[in-house]
């Protein structure tokens, strides 16, 4: 070789030296001493890049803070076991929808075990809104040094910020805290029982929407406590729709409730109106949480929680316009929906990251329903009771106008109106005696004495008919009067009464120059009722006796019972 290609040959060496030098850290063999033992970091990544080229820069990743961010398309977390003395068997995160998820073991020799995840291969928990898969399985010669997890397209942050790794399942049976929220989903159901049975009584509206809205945050409370996964096996996307259908109908339900429970005169139709509207409001925004992708599906989430503080700032104005006005109803309102209020505020914040780290209010989310549903069925049965109370004042007011309706305004006696309504059931009340009285000369006494006089005559004319259980007595116009009888001796109490009439006169009226007396037509009928009439021909007969009597003389009854024979019926008449 000569010199000159010699010298070619040695640069040509030393450029590959320099050349391989220079390059980075293989992207396939990431180097596990970049992370420090024992620590959990995240990172975003976009499609084309793989875990081993993202961890080859490990001044990208974030370990020091609990990122929330899924604006990039894969969300990369990694979990370093070194120095932990754990040795976990399920990657348990916050139950969420999300596309897909690749778990990576890492051992100690630097193999990588891998396996892809589907939502169908999450499992729920029993113990709370998470949901956990096993990790891949690896040599048990090699220790695990680190657990990295891949999440495609996640919807909502919480699938990554409550990611962890778990050893072992859940224990088997129901925790105290199981059987504690099961005790309280038991009791939170009798109100049902109560608007049931109230709504067969006063037909309100509103206790349907407060049976609905208990019936869905009792059943919200079974699901996100986990409970509900003892009994029901439901995949993630189902349980995912079922929640925000419960968690959106509860808050309809609640707000049409309030739009039908508060009094008419303590909330104007426009506050109606916008209660009434959240119906339109929250499906709007449930249907875009749910089908958002894209460039839409990172902010989904937080314009989804969002979309709640125009609805907490319609019921905290709602509530003070009523509570203002006077509303009794509203008082059992704010007190209910203020825990509910306070820990939705509080749980949109730290969701939209206001918060160093996001807050577990489950727990008092569950207790806070639980005393909605308390207090808003006491609201409900304060608010029947006074319904209940109203209606019975307008009965008994309608009672009385009715009643007035059919009294003789100037004696107290039914009227003629009364008595057609009432005939057919006095006649089946056993009331077999119609007598018919007028009083003779009496329009002498209005010319002599005037109708001041008059008046009082017949005021005292009623009072000597006395009317009583087996008597009724009514004013038919003019001094017309006529009395229904039933019982024992039916002729003699109706004589005496029309003989009374003139005593009573004389002792209430003075000034009167004559006696005031009375005629009177009677018809009696058997007391069996085997003989049915109307009211119509039964008047006509007593008026033609009432014509005879005056004719006779004045001062006198015509009496005519009429008796039931196997050939018919007889009348028999007498004086």
């Amino acid at each position: 070789m000569d010199r000159g290609a010699f010298h070619l040959l040695a640069l040509w060496l030393i450029g590959v030296v320099l050349f391989v030098a220079a390059r980075p850290a293989d992207a396939h063999t990431p180097d596990p001493q970049a992370f420090a033992p024992g620590s959990v970091c995240r990172i975003g990544g976009q499609p084309g890049e793989s875990y081993a080229r993202i961890a080859a820069t490990p001044a990208r990743w974030d370990c020091h803070t609990n990122n929330r961010t899924i604006a990039a398309p894969r969300v990369f977390l990694r979990f370093d076991l070194r120095g932990t003395g754990a040795v976990p068997t399920e990657f348990s995160t916050r139950l969420g929808r999300f596309g897909a998820m690749r778990l990576t073991a890492i051992t100690a020799d630097g193999r990588m075990h891998s396996r892809v995840v589907t939502s169908a291969d999450m499992v729920p928990a029993g113990t709370g809104w998470t949901m956990h898969t096993p990790l891949p399985r690896a040599p048990a010669a090699s220790p695990l040094q680190a657990v990295v997890v891949e999440i495609y397209e996640p919807r909502n942050p919480g699938v990554q910020i409550d990611a962890r790794l778990v050893s072992g399942g859940e224990p088997a049976g129901f925790s105290a805290r199981e059987l504690l929220i099961a005790m309280l989903c038991g009791a939170l159901l009798l109100p049902l029982v109560f608007n049931i049975a109230f709504y067969r009584i006063l037909r309100e509206r509103f206790l349907l929407w407060h049976s609905i809205a208990t019936a869905l945050m009792v059943s919200h409370t079974m699901v996100s406590s986990g409970l509900a996964n003892h009994f029901v096996a439901f995949d993630i996307d189902t349980l995912s729709a079922v929640w925000a259908v419960m968690i959106g109908g509860a808050i309809i339900a609640g707000s049409l409730y309030s739009a039908d429970l508060i009094e008419p005169d303590k909330l104007d139709p426009v506050h109606r109106r916008l209660l009434r509207g959240v119906a339109l409001w929250v499906p709007l925004w449930a249907a875009f949480y749910w089908f958002a992708g894209g460039p839409l599906r990172p902010i989904a989430a937080p314009l989804y929680l969002a979309s709640f503080l125009p609805l907490i700032g319609l019921f905290c104005w709602t509530m003070f316009v009523a509570k203002r006005r006077g509303s009794r109803a509203v008082n059992f309102q704010i007190a209910a929906w203020l825990p509910l209020i306070i820990i939705a505020v509080m749980r949109i914040a730290s969701a939209l990251g206001l918060t160093e780290s996001p807050l577990d209010l489950a727990t008092a989310r569950h207790l806070a329903l639980g005393l909605e549903v308390i207090i808003t069925s006491l609201g409900a049965m304060d608010r029947l009771m006074g319904i209940r109370h109203q209606r019975d004042i307008a009965v008994a007011e309608a009672r009385l106008l009715g009643d007035r309706a059919e009294r003789d305004h100037l004696t107290g006696l039914f009227n003629r109106r009364a008595l057609e309504r009432r005939f057919p059931d006095m006649r089946a009340g056993g009331f077999h005696a119609m007598a018919l009285l007028d009083l003779d000369r009496f329009k002498d006494i209005n010319d002599t004495f005037g109708h001041v006089k008059g008046d009082a005559v017949l005021r005292a004319v009623a009072e000597a008919l006395a009317p009583d259980g087996d008597t009724l007595a009514a004013r038919m116009g003019g001094e017309e009067f006529l009395i229904l009888l039933r019982g024992e001796d039916v002729a003699g109490r109706a004589e005496r009464r029309r003989q009374a009439i003139s005593a009573r006169v004389a002792a209430q009226v003075p000034g009167l120059d004559r006696m005031v007396t009375a005629s009177m037509g009677m018809v009696e009928l058997p007391a069996d009722g085997s003989l049915l009439t109307d009211l119509d021909p039964l008047y006509v007969r007593c008026d033609q006796l009432l014509y005879e009597a005056k004719a006779a003389g004045r001062n006198r009854t015509m009496r005519e019972k009429v008796q039931s024979f196997a050939g018919g019926a007889q009348a028999v008449r007498a004086a």
